[in-house]
């Protein structure tokens, strides 16, 4: 999601699919979400309360698929009350609805693998961008902006390639992050030849 990368991706790699990776599609929701439930925690549930206690302690619940959620119980020890990690979630995203309407597009986008064909992934976006952009609070339609300002580049990353697999630049990553630990090993190089050299070695035969 960088206009530099775009503007280079058209002008060398006219033939090239350019994709956004999801974890950065689904990055920019959740970041929104969480600011939302900070929100929420801290203005519509009471201090001390069980919905509190639960939002601040449990956080990872309102970022994941919700079939993540643990199958277990939550007790609130002031009272003793026992309640299902799944409907406290349930119970705490209603203290607000720009949470609900959040929580609810999470998990939509969590949905990504079912849509095999580019066009149906574009209608996808199209209809979650637009969904987000009709919402009532301003994080959650600065992400629905740039899903469709991308949607072109999302789709083709939710698309997949010979009805088989998701596009992904996984191995791209990967290669990246192998050489920021030869960097980091190494204390940094002074000498660029000497770092490829060393990155060439251990990346072919590491």
């Amino acid at each position: 999601m960088y206009d530099a990368y775009a503007s280079i991706c058209r002008h060398y790699f006219s033939t090239a699919i350019h994709i956004i990776d999801l974890f950065h599609v689904i990055t920019q929701l959740t970041n929104a979400v969480n600011r939302i439930r900070n929100r929420a925690m801290n203005t519509e549930a009471r201090k001390g309360s069980i919905e509190y206690n639960f939002m601040k302690a449990h956080w990872k619940y309102f970022l994941c698929r919700r079939n993540k959620i643990h199958d277990k119980t939550y007790t609130y020890m002031k009272t003793g009350e026992v309640l299902h990690c799944d409907d406290l979630v349930f119970k705490c995203i209603q203290l607000r609805m720009d949470l609900w309407v959040g929580y609810d597009a999470l998990q939509e986008i969590f949905r990504y693998s079912e849509y095999a064909t580019y066009e149906e992934a574009l209608k996808f976006v199209e209809r979650m961008s637009d969904k987000l952009i009709n919402s009532p609070c301003e994080d959650l339609k600065a992400v629905g902006r740039t899903y469709h300002k991308w949607r072109y580049e999302i789709a083709n990353g939710f698309a997949k390639g010979n009805k088989t697999f998701h596009y992904t630049n996984a191995i791209a990553e990967g290669l990246n992050s192998q050489l920021k630990t030869i960097i980091k090993s190494a204390y940094g190089y002074h000498n660029f030849e000497r770092f490829r050299k060393r990155a060439m070695l251990i990346m072919t035969y590491g």
